[in-house]
Order: structure tokens, then sequence, then C-alpha cells
């Protein structure tokens, strides 16, 4: 048999195959299909580039071998796809954080998206508000603050928090208006918390509109 004969007979074999795929595929509701979107991108991507394409000799022949070469080439090649991308995975968001560049090209959840806010003075009490579930880690001209979003909310009612110089041994109760009206100079959402650098205001505020959430500058 030529390679010509044994393409054309392989294609017949390719062509017998798919179509039983389809019908098979026909007959399932469309949440299987979904269970099935790798299988059935496997087979149309192996029926493509063997019913396309002219292989060697020796590979036609050892498919001629088999009632259905489609499903032969479909298992291995799916069988060969199971490896570990966790590598590559994290190489992905690796460049996602590094670059930031798909924050300009997809939607941000405002409230965690930094959003450039540098001509508004903002104040740890209208940050607080404006992010009432969230747990803040404070670095303040009296030292370290960790709010978690239960005494965030204590702390606008008025009651006093705990902060420390750098050390839990020397923790000091730090009260509510000292806290709550300095403004803050940055805040960026890290690890399930907002990070945030605040500052005394020596100057007096000025009416201001609605701000927007995210890095400010003093």
């Amino acid at each position: 048999m030529t390679e010509q004969e044994m393409m054309t007979l392989l294609r017949k074999k390719l062509d017998r195959g798919m179509a039983q795929y389809r019908k098979e595929w026909q007959q399932k509701p469309a949440s299987e299909l979904v269970e099935l979107a790798s299988e059935i991108a496997a087979v149309k991507f192996v029926y493509g580039e063997l019913s396309g394409s002219s292989y060697s000799a020796d590979y036609m022949e050892y498919l001629l071998r088999f009632e259905n070469p489609l499903e032969v080439v479909k298992d291995q090649w799916i069988s060969e796809q199971t490896v570990d991308f966790s590598e590559e995975l994290t190489h992905a968001l690796w460049t996602l954080w590094d670059k930031g560049e798909s924050e300009a090209e997809y939607t941000l959840d405002p409230e965690y998206a930094p959003v450039s806010a540098e001509e508004v003075r903002i104040t740890v009490r209208e940050f607080i508000e404006a992010h009432p579930n969230a747990a803040f880690d404070m670095m303040t001209p009296g030292g370290y603050v960790y709010l978690t979003p239960e005494t965030a909310q204590l702390l606008l009612s008025g009651q006093s928090v705990k902060g420390n110089p750098g050390s839990a041994e020397f923790a000091r109760d730090v009260p509510a208006d000292e806290l709550l009206e300095q403004e803050i100079c940055t805040a960026d959402f890290s690890k399930g918390a907002w990070r945030i650098l605040s500052d005394h205001n020596p100057e007096p505020r000025q009416e201001q509109g609605p701000f927007e959430r995210g890095v400010t500058m003093c």
C-alpha cells in the first residue's frame, strides 16, 4: 500500500471516528458538554492535525491497526497534557503583579483597587467609613495600629484602640479623635488588609467633594 493510499484510508477512519463523536455529543445535555469541554477540544485538535497533515508511513501504518485511530491519539494527547503547570501559573501571576498593565484593561473593584486621588485629602475616619468590612494595618505618627473590621467600627463609635511603637510590650490606648482625624498618606490593599500610612494634618481642611478611594498623598 502506498503512502497516499494509507493516508486516504486513515482519513476515512478519522472521518468515521469524528462523526461518531459528534453523534454522541449531540445526544448529551448542555451540562455534560461543559464537563467534556477539554475532551471535545482534544478530539477537534487531533482530528484537524491528522486530517490536514502528512505523517510518516510508519505512523500511518501503525494507526491503521486501530478501528478508531482518532480515539487512540486523542487519549494519548490528553494524557500528555496532564502536567503540572503551577510554576507557569506563578510566573503569569508575577507578570500581572509586576507590570500592573491589566489595571488599565480590566474593570477594577472599587472596594480594593488603588485609584489616584492626589488632590484630595482623606481622613482615617472617611477611609474606614468607605471600607466598612475591611481590616487596616496602620503606621501612624504614634506607632502601629491594627484594626479588624469590628475594632474599626468601635473606633468610629468613639472607642479608643490599642497601638504600639513597634513592640506589643509598650502598647497604649490610642484615642479615637487622635486617630480618626489623621490624613491618609498612602493606602494599598495587600494580603487581606489595607496597609495605611497616616499623618497629622497641621493645616485647616477645606470643603471637598466626594473622594476617590485608593492611594493618596499627604
